[in-house]
C-alpha cells in the first residue's frame, strides 16, 4: 500500500488545466498506518516563491485519511505544486514520481496547474473530418510548370527521390517534380472522399528549393506552384466542398538566396548580405559581416531573422504578410519551428490572423510537451489564451507507434494523462494528430521494418515487411482517428507510400499505382470521424496492461470503445451495453474476444 496517493487525473476537481477565476480542489490520501502531524499543499507561480498551505482532513476510509485544499486561481500562468507531510522527525515530500499513473512534465518534479485566460475559439468546422498534409511539389501536377533558374524539374513523376549535393558536398534540395496548386484543385473530389475538412499546405511562398522552407519572398506565391489567383481559386473551390486551407508559415528564418538577404545576388534588391546599408540589414544578426551570421541550426542557407527589427511589423503588423494571406481566404497557419519565436512575436502573429478571421486556426510545430516548454530561456505561453489553438502532436505520434510496434502501452497512457492534465480541453480537441510528417520516416516503413536501417539508404520494404507494416498501420490509424485531436494524414499514407526520413519520405504521390486496399481503409476511418463523440468527447482509459489497450470516447449518451491487442495471446473482455462493431456492423454485447494483433471499434 502506498503511503501517499495523488493522481491529478482523479484527485483534483475540476481536473486538467483551468480558466482564470476557477476554484480547484486537490485531494491527497495519506496512509493511516504512518505517524504524521500536519499535511501541506505547497504552491508557487512560475518564478515566485513557495507558499505552504495547510490541508484539511475531510474523512477517513479503511486505509487512508483524505486531505483537501481548495484555491481560486485569480491570475493566468504556470503554477507548480506538490505536497508535504510533516512528521515528528522529518518532512516528507510528495512530488510527481514514476510510480504514479500520471507522469507529468514538471519543474523540479512538481505537478503543473496551467491557468489560461480563455479557451481556443476556432471555427468548429476545423474539427470535422481530417487534416490532410500536402507537400505541394510532390502531390499532383497539372498543366505546364516552368522551372526557375537553379531548380531542376524532373520530368518523370514516378522517378525515385535521391539525395542531392552541390559542388561543395553540401545537401541541397533543387530537384522539383512540378506539383502545383492547380494539381490540388484537380484532386479536391478525391480529398473529399477521404473526409478531409482541412488541407494543410507545406510552404507556398517563393523559395529556391523544392521544400520552400528557405523563403525568398514572402509576398509572392512560388511561380512553380502557381499564382495568387490560383491560391484564391483553391480556397474558393475547397470551401464549396466544405474544406478549409491552412498554410505553413516560416517566420524564424529566411533563405540566404532571398530578396532580403540576397547572398547569391539573384535579386535586384540590395540584400543584408551585400551591404550594411541595406534596409534589410537589421533583420539579421551578423557577428562578422558578411560571412558570420546567426542561422537556423547552423545551416548557412537559413539565416535567422531578428524580431527586434522591421521584420516584426513586416510579418505581423497592419497590412503585413499574415494579413495579406488571411485576406485570400485561408483558414489559418501552421507555424514552423514555433518554439523559436518569442512569446511577443507569436502573440502578434496570432493577433494579426484573427484581425482578418477571429476564428482562424493557428497551430504550431512543437515536438515535445507543449504545455510548459522552455525555449531560449523563455517559458512558452502557447496555451495561456490568445496564442496557439493547437500543436503538432509528436508525443502522441511517438506513443502510438511505440505501442503498436513494441506493445509498450505505458507510454501511450502517460501521454494521454499528461494531455488531459496539462492541456486546456479546447486545445486537446484541436491537436494535429500525426503518425508521420515530411520530417520523419513514413509510418508504414517504420512499422514494417524488421531492423533499423541507415537513413541515407532509400530502403524498400520486403513483401513480408510490407504486409506486417500494413497490418500494424491499420492499428495505428485506428488510434490516430479516435484519440482526442484531429487526425492528420501526410499525403500518400492512405495509398501505401513508403519512405525513410527526409528526403525519402517526400516521394511523389503514386497516381495510377495506389494501394487501393489501404485507400479503402482510410476512407472507412474517414467516415468514422463523422461521429460527433470524436469531435470533443472525453477520453477515458479503461484497461492498459500487458500489451492490451481499451479506451472510450464519451459524450453524454454517445460512446465509442476502442480495444487493441498487442500482446502475445487472445484477450477476452466484457461490455455491458449493446453496441455496434464499426467494421462488421454486427450488434454485440457481453463477452467479446479480442484476437492477438486485433482491434475492435464499438459504437453506441
Amino acid at each position: 500500500m502506498e503511503k501517499f496517493v495523488f493522481n491529478p487525473i482523479n484527485d483534483k476537481s475540476p481536473n486538467g488545466a483551468c480558466a482564470k477565476g476557477t476554484k480547484v480542489t486537490y485531494t491527497l490520501k495519506v496512509s493511516k498506518f504512518i505517524s504524521f502531524e500536519k499535511v501541506f499543499f505547497v504552491l508557487h507561480k512560475d518564478g515566485e516563491k513557495d507558499e505552504r498551505l495547510e490541508m484539511s482532513k475531510i474523512f477517513a476510509d479503511e486505509k487512508y485519511y483524505h486531505f483537501q485544499y481548495s484555491t481560486i486561481y485569480l491570475d493566468a500562468g504556470f503554477f507548480w505544486y506538490h505536497f508535504e507531510i510533516e512528521t515528528k522527525d522529518e518532512i516528507l515530500k510528495l512530488i510527481r514520481s514514476d510510480n504514479l499513473e500520471c507522469k507529468c512534465s514538471s519543474q523540479d518534479s512538481d505537478y503543473l496547474q496551467l491557468v489560461y485566460t480563455q479557451e481556443s475559439e476556432i471555427d468548429k468546422s476545423f474539427r470535422k473530418g481530417i487534416i490532410y498534409h500536402i507537400f505541394v511539389d510532390r502531390f499532383n501536377k497539372t498543366g505546364e510548370v516552368k522551372p526557375r533558374k537553379g531548380l531542376n524539374l524532373i520530368n518523370n513523376w514516378h522517378q525515385d527521390i535521391e539525395l542531392e549535393f552541390d559542388e561543395k558536398g553540401d545537401r541541397v534540395n533543387y530537384n522539383c517534380y512540378g506539383g502545383n496548386l492547380n494539381g490540388i484543385i484537380e484532386k479536391l473530389d478525391y480529398l473529399k472522399s477521404l473526409n478531409v475538412g482541412t488541407i494543410y499546405l507545406s510552404p507556398i511562398m517563393e523559395a529556391n528549393s523544392s521544400h520552400k522552407y528557405d523563403v525568398a519572398d514572402y509576398s509572392k506565391v512560388d511561380s512553380m506552384f502557381g499564382t495568387t489567383e490560383d491560391l484564391q481559386e483553391l480556397v474558393k473551390k475547397a470551401k464549396k466542398l466544405g474544406m478549409s486551407i491552412i498554410i505553413d508559415g516560416v517566420f524564424n528564418h529566411t533563405g540566404s538566396d532571398s530578396v532580403y538577404f540576397n547572398k547569391n545576388g539573384r535579386y535586384r534588391t540590395i540584400g543584408a548580405y551585400q551591404n550594411q546599408n541595406s534596409k534589410y540589414y537589421s533583420w539579421y544578426d551578423f557577428s562578422s559581416f558578411p560571412n558570420e551570421y546567426s542561422c537556423w541550426w547552423g545551416i548557412k542557407t537559413l539565416p535567422q531573422t531578428r524580431e527586434e527589427s522591421g521584420f516584426f511589423d513586416y510579418i505581423a503588423g497592419k497590412g503585413g504578410i499574415i494579413e495579406k494571406y488571411m485576406s485570400y481566404g485561408i483558414g489559418g497557419f501552421r507555424l514552423d519551428v514555433v518554439d523559436e519565436l518569442s512569446n511577443k512575436f507569436l502573440h502578434a502573429i496570432c493577433e494579426a490572423a484573427r484581425r482578418i478571421n477571429p476564428k482562424a486556426y493557428m497551430v504550431g510545430e512543437v515536438w515535445e510537451d507543449a504545455s510548459s516548454k522552455i525555449s531560449y530561456n523563455e517559458r512558452k505561453e502557447y496555451f495561456l489564451g490568445g496564442n496557439l489553438d493547437g500543436v503538432t502532436n509528436y508525443p502522441m505520434k511517438n506513443a502510438i507507434l511505440e505501442y503498436i510496434k513494441f506493445g509498450r502501452v505505458e507510454s501511450f497512457v502517460n501521454i494521454i494523462n499528461l494531455i488531459k492534465d496539462q492541456y486546456p480541453k479546447s486545445i486537446q480537441n484541436n491537436l494535429m494528430n500525426i503518425i508521420d510528417t515530411h520530417d520523419t520516416i513514413r509510418a508504414l516503413t517504420y512499422l514494417g521494418m524488421e531492423n533499423s536501417v541507415d537513413n541515407n539508404e532509400n530502403y524498400k520494404l520486403s513483401i513480408s515487411e510490407r504486409l506486417e507494416g500494413i497490418k500494424l498501420l491499420k492499428l495505428a490509424t485506428i488510434m490516430q482517428y479516435t484519440v482526442m485531436g484531429i487526425p492528420t494524414v501526410f499525403y500518400g499514407d492512405e495509398v501505401g507510400i513508403e519512405g525513410m526520413k527526409d528526403p525519402y519520405c517526400r516521394s511523389t504521390f503514386p497516381w495510377g499505382k495506389e494501394d487501393l486496399t489501404i485507400l479503402e481503409w482510410y476512407k472507412n476511418l474517414g467516415n468514422l470521424r463523422n461521429n460527433k463523440v470524436l469531435i470533443d468527447g472525453d477520453l477515458n482509459i479503461k484497461y492498459s496492461q500487458n500489451g492490451i489497450l481499451i479506451y472510450e470516447r464519451v459524450k453524454k449518451d454517445n460512446k465509442i470503445i476502442v480495444a487493441i491487442n498487442r500482446s502475445q495471446a487472445d484477450f477476452e473482455f466484457t461490455i455491458t451495453k449493446l453496441m455496434c462493431n464499426y467494421f462488421t456492423g454486427e450488434n454485440v454485447s457481453g463477452k467479446l474476444l479480442l484476437p492477438k494483433d486485433g482491434a475492435l471499434v464499438l459504437v453506441s
